[in-house]
Parts: C-alpha cells; sequence; structure tokens
C-alpha cells in the first residue's frame, strides 16, 4: 500500500510539474480547445470576476475572436493565474481591437503585474482586418509567488481596458540569470535578423515572439544563411531558438536604431545580442568587430563569431533613449563585414540599482501591431498543459500530492511592450547618441560558455 502511495506521488509530482510548464488564456470566452500548434487554450473563468465578454464578429482567428473588456471601475484584475514560484517567466498578453466596441476610438491604459511592474499600452490604430496584426506586452521576471494577478488601470476617462488572451511560458534554470528577484524585464525589441518571418512557439519553445528585420530597406545590407548543418546554443545562457541563429544581417556600416519606444529622458536597459557565423570560414578569412552603445565601445575584446556555434553578449544598468543607436565596426584585421542574428532589448523594471520603476511611461507606437503566429516548418510541436482542466480526478489527487510532499507549484503571469520599428541604418562613423552611460566594468564568461556579460559601473 505504502509503495503504492509513493508511486502515486512520484507521478502525481512529476504530471503537476508538466502541468505548470505554460498556461494560455483565451479572455472573453468559456471551455478550451487545441490550436494548430498543439497548445491548449482555456476561457477565463475563474480568473476574473469583471468586465464583460465580448464576441468580435468579424474576426476568425482564436484567441483574438473574442476579449474581456472593462467598461467601469478603475482597477480590474485577473488572479490567481497559476506559476512556477522562484523560475524566470514570459507572460505576453494580446490586444486585437478591431472597433470591437464601435467608436473607432482605440483606447490606451495601463498594466500593473503583481502589484510591481507596470507597463503601459497604447492602441493608435484598429489593425484593418488583417488578423495576423496585433499589439502585444510582455514581461520577464522570477515570480515569488504561486499564483499572479494582472490589473488593467484605466488612465482616461472615456478609454476602457481590454485584454484578448494571456500567455505564460517558463524559463529554464539559468536564462536570463542576471535578472534581479525582483527585477522585470519589460520588452521594448526582440529581432531575428536576416529573417522574413515571425518566430514563436514551437520553433522558440519558450515562447518569445521574434520580429523578422532583414535587408530589404537598405542596399548596403546582407542577409545571409548559415551553411552549418546544426547551431550550438548549449553555451548561450539565454537560449535563443537555432533558427533564429541560423540567419543573420551583415553590412560593412551597421547602425540598429529607432528605438522609439524608450522615453528621451532615458531608462535602464538589460541588452542581449546574439551572434553565429554563417559560414564555415578559409584561413585567409576573419570576422571580426566591435560593438558600441553611441560613442562607448562595451566589449574589451571584440567580436569574432564562431561557426556552428553560438555566442551572446549581455549589457545592462546602461541608460538608453530614444536616440540611442548600437554601432557595429570591424576591426583593422577583419576581411569580412560585421553580422548579427539576434536582438532582444528590455527596459528594466524595479532595477537593483534604483532605477527603473517599470515601462518608464512609453507608449507602444503604430508600427507595434506586428505580424504573428510562428511557421511550423515540421518543428515537431509541444502542447501547452493547463493545471486547470482535469476536474475532481486532478483535485483528488492534489490533496494527496500536497499532504505527502507539503508543496506547491503554481505560475505566474505579467505583461511588458514591444516596438517593431528598430531599422538598420547606414554610416560610415559611429553614432552620435549620448543617451548610454560609459560601461567601464566587464566581465567575460569563459570561452566554454560563450558569453559576455558586461556591466555599468554602479553595478
Amino acid at each position: 500500500m505504502m509503495a503504492w502511495l509513493l508511486l502515486l506521488v512520484i507521478t502525481l509530482f512529476s504530471l503537476f510539474l508538466s502541468l505548470t510548464e505554460s498556461i494560455s488564456i483565451d479572455c472573453g470566452t468559456t471551455g478550451s480547445y487545441v490550436d494548430s500548434n498543439n497548445v491548449t487554450w482555456v476561457g477565463d473563468n475563474g480568473f476574473v470576476t469583471t468586465g464583460k465578454p465580448m464576441n468580435n464578429t468579424d474576426v476568425v482567428t482564436k484567441p483574438i475572436n473574442t476579449l474581456r473588456y472593462f467598461p467601469t471601475g478603475q482597477t480590474n484584475c485577473y488572479t490567481n493565474i497559476p506559476v512556477t514560484k522562484g523560475r524566470k517567466n514570459l507572460v505576453r498578453t494580446k490586444y486585437y481591437y478591431e472597433n470591437y466596441d464601435g467608436n473607432y476610438s482605440p483606447p490606451s491604459f495601463d498594466i500593473v503585474y503583481d502589484g510591481k511592474h507596470r507597463d503601459s499600452i497604447e492602441i493608435t490604430e484598429s489593425s484593418e482586418n488583417d488578423e495576423e496584426r496585433f499589439y502585444f506586452s510582455e514581461l520577464i521576471f522570477a515570480p515569488a509567488n504561486e499564483n499572479i494577478s494582472v490589473c488593467f488601470i484605466r488612465t482616461s476617462p472615456s478609454h476602457n481596458p481590454f485584454i484578448s488572451s494571456i500567455e505564460v511560458y517558463s524559463f529554464d534554470a539559468g536564462m536570463y540569470a542576471d535578472l534581479g528577484p525582483n527585477e522585470g524585464l519589460i520588452l521594448q525589441e526582440r529581432y531575428t535578423y536576416g529573417a522574413e518571418e515571425s518566430i514563436s512557439y514551437p520553433l522558440d519553445p519558450y515562447g518569445r515572439l521574434w520580429i523578422p528585420s532583414g535587408s530589404e530597406n537598405s542596399l548596403s545590407l546582407t542577409d545571409l544563411k548559415t551553411s552549418a548543418p546544426s547551431i550550438d546554443i548549449t553555451g548561450v545562457s539565454n537560449k535563443p531558438p537555432e533558427i533564429v541563429m541560423s540567419k543573420a544581417l551583415s553590412g560593412d556600416s551597421l547602425i540598429l536604431s529607432n528605438m522609439g519606444l524608450i522615453p528621451l529622458t532615458g531608462l535602464p536597459v538589460y541588452l542581449a545580442l546574439y551572434f553565429s557565423e554563417p559560414q564555415s570560414l578559409g584561413r585567409t578569412q576573419k570576422r571580426s568587430f566591435n560593438v558600441f552603445l553611441d560613442d562607448t565601445k562595451v566589449s574589451s575584446r571584440p567580436i569574432v563569431p564562431v561557426f556552428g556555434k553560438a555566442t551572446q553578449v549581455i549589457l545592462r544598468d546602461v541608460v538608453a533613449t530614444s536616440g540611442s543607436q548600437i554601432v557595429f565596426q570591424s576591426t583593422d584585421d577583419s576581411v569580412l563585414p560585421p553580422i548579427i542574428n539576434g536582438l532582444e532589448l528590455y527596459s528594466i523594471s524595479n532595477s537593483r540599482d534604483g532605477g527603473g520603476g517599470g515601462g518608464g511611461g512609453s507608449k507602444p507606437q503604430a508600427n507595434n501591431a506586428v505580424g504573428g503566429g510562428a511557421k511550423n516548418n515540421g518543428v515537431k510541436k509541444k502542447k501547452n498543459k493547463l493545471p486547470l482542466i482535469l476536474g475532481l480526478t486532478f483535485t483528488f489527487a492534489f490533496v494527496i500530492f500536497s499532504s505527502a510532499v507539503g508543496a506547491t507549484f503554481l505560475r505566474k503571469r505579467q505583461i511588458a511592450k514591444l516596438q517593431s520599428n528598430t531599422t538598420q541604418t547606414t554610416s560610415a562613423g559611429h553614432g552620435i547618441g549620448t543617451g548610454m552611460s560609459p560601461l567601464v566594468e566587464q566581465q567575460f564568461a569563459s570561452d566554454a560558455n560563450d558569453s559576455y556579460v558586461v556591466q555599468d559601473e554602479r553595478h
């Protein structure tokens, strides 16, 4: 009997941990369904008691064909959203307005996650019947509790907050490891360079949405595709998906600019750059370059991407403004021009250095409406598992599990914001922005993990 109970407890423990890997809530609906990516969606009953559900009759695509809006109250909250306590989680909320209220007045409002991280949503236009374009917001953080709240704050008497969907993904241990326990990363930009289509789950098993950015707007830039049969990402702690590392943008004068979501006054940011050499270089070929934040060199040694292997450079606790630029410059002995495969830019909420109380009041622009949906490309699909669909059987099993182990694992949600208008401009010189503070203390990880960590002198 005891052996049977022990086996049951172990089985239920494994099941419960798997169930808390991710959760997807279709706001404004009931029941559950499985989408084309084998993700299970549930309705928002049990998470919210206020607001009104709405069917967007002109929209076919789930989950954006329903929403929940809040016509009354200053603050309305989703609560008891299960999270994995202490692990890094990504929370994404989507907003598809499409004039659901007949007012032709896209709203703006604020979001507060778990009472700590505040972001702003400003929907500036309808998606004009394009169901692959939507506004969204993301946050990465490590919840301190086993469930969280997501609250919508009215900022204008005439604007009703609303929400189309909420998604939560859990990260592996070690990802975004330099994020403090009380900090959050509010997404500003995430790009896959040299690509033509957005990338998300299941191509990125951690649910990150990567926006494509290529050379189509510049004759001086080139899209590259790797000739390596595979790319090793095991030494890169943030685990960018291999498909992101398989393509790159290259140019002799490569500048990333137009960080329009960051206010002119500046915010402390977390910047992750990802590199992988796309060619098997000959003995006389070399690709080597330095990266600058505005006029400040951010690494004490040049970046030399490795063929078939990923490298990441992480910078944090520096202040960026909307005029800041990331500038790439070849070294004198380099034969080939600089490249970049991927980029993530976040503002730091509750920065451990005292800055960044949240999204900084920055607002998404019209071009934050981005193409959605990841192309499968034959990648094996992984279910989005939910701890809310097993009914009484799960409840009974959970009681046994709780008594035997004395621990509960749930999961948390939070939100952020993205801009998709970083552009590559051509210039022979360095950027002239002055928004970045000096980076004088640099820490380089061993060659084994291919990570550069660059921090402000305050840290």
